[in-house]
């Protein structure tokens, strides 16, 4: 791993915590960092504790403004998102409509500035019987709402929502029982209701499993994580969260992710956890932060691939020449007429060259990458037993 990139995480842990992070010993390469952290969208939250040693490093002012303004943006943003979600929040409690907070809506609030942890969305869980007085609610207040597999989507200019009636996607064993235990075991964060101290970390873990799976998983993952193990470890039932997680078969990633906080955020996880190897947790957090999803999000072949590979088909065939299981979520039409993939693989070509404006020479180097990123991914997963 390259020396910006621990430091990378080291600034992470000391925003996370409010800390003040070591000085480094060597000359960075401080663009670097800085795209990196674009990747991640993490720099406007690791800018007050870049602050608190910048006078140590060396980059220049006009540097300094730039990722200060960053943060400036992120707080603008992220504040009239908040303020949305406690518009409609208060809306749905007024109309008693019982809704469970999880992730972003409920874990921000406990950061040291809250405003500087990112949402893409907001994500609500709440009973199936309710899903129809829910999506009138966001309709009377100007939102776009479509059906999801699970349950709802309601978008509205900045404003992004997901409610779910059933959290199959991370609970895929015994999902009936999870349901029932998220929206009914609840508790309050700084008062928006959510799962229990245990229930909520246990969902941390097997969401991150599920973005493993599918797409890939970031640094703000991790640190989530690592911030609400700190916070409220005094309080978490660590021997159900064990049990919950060898039924859930994320067993591995449980253990790889509370060695990284370990190693990474300081944090005394031994006695719930099982020790994996420094080397072994390096390769962990390199591929988090450099090869998953987020640090190649300028690659569209990427995003495809990693969505939904096929374990027997291999190199440029795989890119080129996908199958209708991958396809359809694209092209509908290849579920009621999978006879019609060639014409799809056609379609898939012709909008690369294009509508992503990509030069014959461009897909080609992308085509090498996401096969290199694919085969990679395809081992990881395996190690971590997402896949067989």
């Amino acid at each position: 791993m390259k020396y910006e990139d621990r430091y990378i995480i080291e600034l992470s842990r000391a925003a996370v915590f409010d800390d003040i992070p070591y000085v480094p010993k060597a000359l960075l390469d401080w663009e670097y960092i800085f795209k990196k952290s674009i990747e991640q969208n993490i720099t406007g939250l690791l800018y007050p504790a870049l602050s608190k040693v910048a006078d140590n490093l060396n980059f220049d002012a006009e540097f300094k403004t730039k990722w200060q303004n960053q943060m400036l943006k992120t707080i603008a943003f992220s504040g009239s998102q908040y303020s949305e979600f406690k518009k409609i929040y208060k809306l749905l409690k007024e109309n008693n409509i019982n809704i469970v907070g999880l992730k972003g809506c409920v874990i921000r609030n406990i950061y040291p500035v809250p405003e500087l942890r990112t949402m893409g969305d907001f994500d609500i869980v709440c009973s199936e019987a309710d899903i129809y007085a829910i999506r009138d609610l966001f309709a009377k207040n100007g939102y776009d709402v479509v059906n999801d597999v699970y349950g709802i989507i309601c978008k509205k200019n900045i404003f992004y929502w997901e409610v779910f009636y059933s959290i199959k996607d991370e609970f895929r064993i015994n999902t009936k029982k999870w349901n029932e235990n998220i929206i009914n075991d609840t508790t309050t964060i700084k008062g928006i209701n959510c799962p229990n101290h245990t229930l909520f970390f246990l969902h941390l873990i097997v969401h991150t499993a599920k973005h493993f799976l599918r797409e890939g998983a970031g640094i703000r993952n991790l640190c989530d994580i690592a911030l609400f193990y700190k916070t409220y470890s005094v309080v978490i039932d660590f021997d159900f969260v064990q049990k919950a997680v060898d039924e859930q078969g994320a067993t591995k990633i449980y253990n790889y992710i509370m060695n990284a906080i370990s190693k990474y955020f300081r944090l005394n996880v031994k006695e719930y956890t099982q020790y994996i190897s420094d080397n072994k947790i390096d390769c962990f957090f390199e591929y988090s932060l450099l090869n998953g999803i987020f640090g190649k999000n300028d690659n569209k072949l990427i995003s495809q691939v990693s969505k939904n590979e096929d374990n027997y088909i291999k190199g440029y065939r795989k890119i080129l020449f996908p199958s209708v299981k991958i396809l359809s979520i694209r092209y509908r039409y290849l579920e009621k007429y999978p006879f019609l993939l060639p014409f799809a693989w056609i379609n898939r070509l012709f909008r690369a060259l294009f509508k992503w404006k990509y030069s014959a020479k461009e897909l080609i180097k992308d085509m090498k990458e996401a096969t290199e990123y694919s085969d990679e991914r395809l081992q990881w997963l395996r190690e971590l037993d997402l896949i067989e």
